[in-house]
């Protein structure tokens, strides 16, 4: 997607489903028209210009004001304005992320009181199946966000993708943290009602203390909705988390609802791709 800060400019259709997000990057990137000029900056270089007219063929645009968007400076700054959005959620909370740290205990704290103060508001997470097991049977992310889940069944969701390459004798096998190179879910998007951060940081102690990252916040609900259905078109074909049951001494387990659109991926790997 591309964001172009400008102040006035008819905005292009949003493409509506991550398959077509997919497919039409395989198009021949050539452009016999030109972008149009009135969202064009004169200032642009021809090489540039003709860059982001290539872009405007694959991916869809949406043409923001400059002063709706805010580049956060550090991960302190980062965790504190996280924290700040969530506990303002009125509808919506979505994060996209490869593993929540198994100590994050202010922070699932920080979702569990916004969705006690806001009775509308709902909360989906998506994390990797990998990385958010890994220290099964030990706490890890899976255990922590089983908690949010006994209390708030009906309005808090999270999905965990699993890859569908790591499958019998190599998930079998295949040891630990080793096995995250067959494939990861990667996403980092952290949306709060109708703004969202883009980051490349994770959700955990490192990434809110001393780990540099890039953190850029959009108060736009068109930029907000269109990574959101991203969000969702990946939790579509991404295990369940449910928590335990009180008789039972294990924290979760995954399922593979049938509402997914595609088969699971540990059981018909190739029957996932396919779909």
């Amino acid at each position: 997607m591309i964001v172009r800060r400008i102040h006035l400019c008819n905005s292009r259709r949003l493409l509506p489903t991550l398959r077509k997000i997919i497919a039409r990057p395989q198009r021949r990137l050539s452009s016999t028209s030109p972008p149009s000029a009135s969202c064009q900056s004169s200032s642009i270089p021809s090489s540039w210009a003709g860059f982001t007219s290539q872009l405007d063929q694959i991916a869809p645009r949406i043409d923001i004001n400059a002063d709706q968007i805010e580049v956060l400076e550090g991960p302190k700054e980062f965790y504190e304005t996280l924290k700040q959005k969530i506990r303002s959620a009125k509808t919506r909370i979505y994060l996209s992320t490869l593993y929540i740290g198994k100590a994050e205990h202010e922070l699932i704290s920080t979702i569990h009181e916004a969705l006690t103060k806001s009775p509308n508001l709902k909360v989906s997470i998506l994390t990797d199946a990998l990385r958010g097991t890994r220290e099964n049977p030990e706490p890890s992310c899976a255990s922590l966000l089983a908690s949010l889940l006994m209390d708030f069944p009906d309005r808090v969701e999270v999905r965990m993708y699993h890859t569908p390459n790591l499958t019998g004798l190599r998930k079998r096998f295949i040891p630990k943290r080793i096995n995250e190179g067959w494939g990861l879910q990667h996403i980092k998007l952290y949306g709060i009602d109708d703004e969202v951060i883009l980051s490349g940081a994770n959700l955990s102690s490192d990434y809110f203390t001393n780990r540099q990252d890039r953190y850029h916040v959009f108060s736009s609900k068109r930029v907000t909705n269109y990574f959101a259905r991203i969000h969702n078109a990946v939790c579509s074909i991404s295990f369940l988390l449910e928590s335990g049951t009180s008789s039972s001494s294990v924290p979760y387990v995954l399922t593979w609802p049938s509402s997914n659109f595609a088969p699971s991926p540990l059981s018909d790997p190739k029957g996932y791709i396919a779909a």
